[in-house]
């Protein structure tokens, strides 16, 4: 059985602010549209899915200055170690169960329409991968393996961390879904939260989300 273990252990414990900071940053994708709109900003890219390209790359690589020189940790301590043959094999098992339940409610439950979902598929290919290779990265270091430690450390509890990181993550998915994307893929999120307070090994989420984003791709192609 793999034990659980910390992973915000690697330094001196960091004061509070510093730590709202960080999350301030890790969470600053989801209002920086609209910030940069309010500015007067006017470029194309801002208004749909591709904005994620420019905004969670950039948000990546200030939070991993961040990080290391603010404060003063390795990426182990959100996570990102080596992960083991278990690793995987976990998060390809998890995804598979995931894809099975998905596929039964499309199956056997009549979902509505959703704009979200249209607006993903009507993009290009080659930008809906980038989009797919992006969300599966970018996402589980700030939900995931960035939140989850840094909560913890703040609020003492780890439910609570996951509790809060959660909430933040399904709310932008649900506005943009819309609510019945829950039905499709709640056992997927919760999935890869189970699996990082388990596993603790970023990596793993990384593949489990990277393989479920994948899936978009048989519609995209026709083949659903």
């Amino acid at each position: 059985m793999h034990k659980m273990q910390s992973n915000s252990s690697d330094g001196a414990r960091l004061p509070w602010w510093l730590i709202l900071i960080g999350l301030a940053t890790a969470y600053s994708p989801m209002f920086l549209n609209r910030v940069a709109i309010s500015l007067g900003a006017t470029w194309d890219w801002l208004y749909g899915p591709p904005s994620v390209l420019v905004w969670n790359w950039l948000v990546m690589v200030l939070l991993g200055v961040f990080i290391i020189f603010f404060e003063r940790r390795s990426f182990k301590s959100i996570g990102l170690v080596k992960p083991s043959g278990k690793d995987i094999q976990w998060s390809i098992i998890f995804w598979g169960i995931s894809v099975a339940v998905s596929g039964f409610v499309h199956e056997w439950i009549p979902l509505p329409p959703s704009p979200g979902l249209d607006i993903i598929l009507a993009l290009s290919i080659p930008v809906l991968m980038l989009i797919i290779l992006t969300t599966s990265i970018t996402e589980e270091v700030f939900y995931r393996g960035y939140a989850i430690e840094r909560l913890k450390e703040l609020t003492g509890s780890m439910p609570v961390a996951v509790a809060i990181s959660l909430s933040l993550f399904l709310l932008p998915h649900i506005l943009f879904f819309g609510p019945h994307w829950l039905l499709t893929q709640g056992l997927s999120v919760a999935l890869l939260y189970v699996l990082y307070v388990w596993r603790r090994n970023l990596f793993s989420c990384i593949v489990m989300h990277l393989l479920g984003n994948l899936m978009i791709l048989f519609p995209a192609f026709g083949l659903d």
